[in-house]
């Protein structure tokens, strides 16, 4: 990776309202420890000529007119790819979940996995087992759904 450079152009949102991260919305259920309170690591990132923080809609307003001239003039061949940060603060957003339909992921080979393994892994056990999901976007409607729709999820925390 060492010597590798962007072609892309990519804006990354964070909200850090001390209200709801993202995976929030992809279970439909507002996590506690998912909940961003830590705002030092933001005001660092701040220094940086790439991101922005917003504290209000014509904050954000502006920050997206900016991205998007820019935007704009990557499209045209006259600016440079990279990284954007925005982040936004004092904003209340609540969103629907995005959900959809879950009987593919009820269904699925993967979640046949999880159930297989980890219904064995818990067999037996007398107390509920811990399971951790690091925030995977990956995976965490499977987690989700298995934790609380799959018998064998009852056994985990």
């Amino acid at each position: 990776m060492e010597g590798y450079k962007a072609k892309s152009m990519t804006t990354l949102f964070i909200f850090n309202n001390h209200k709801w991260a993202i995976e929030d919305n992809l279970v439909a259920e507002a996590e506690k420890e998912h909940v961003l309170y830590n705002t030092d690591f933001y005001n660092l990132l701040n220094q940086h000529g790439r991101v922005a923080i917003c504290f209000n809609e014509l904050e954000l307003r502006e920050v997206i007119a900016f991205l998007s001239k820019k935007t704009d003039l990557y499209l045209k061949g006259q600016a440079d790819p990279g990284l954007s940060m925005v982040v936004i603060r004092g904003l209340d957003v609540t969103l629907p979940p995005v959900l959809g339909d879950i009987d593919p992921i009820l269904k699925s080979p993967e979640m046949a996995f999880m159930r297989k393994v980890l219904g064995k892994f818990a067999e037996g056990c007398n107390n509920k087992v811990p399971l951790y999901g690091c925030s995977a976007f990956e995976y965490i409607q499977y987690l989700h759904l298995f934790m609380e729709k799959m018998p064998e999820g009852k056994k985990y925390q």
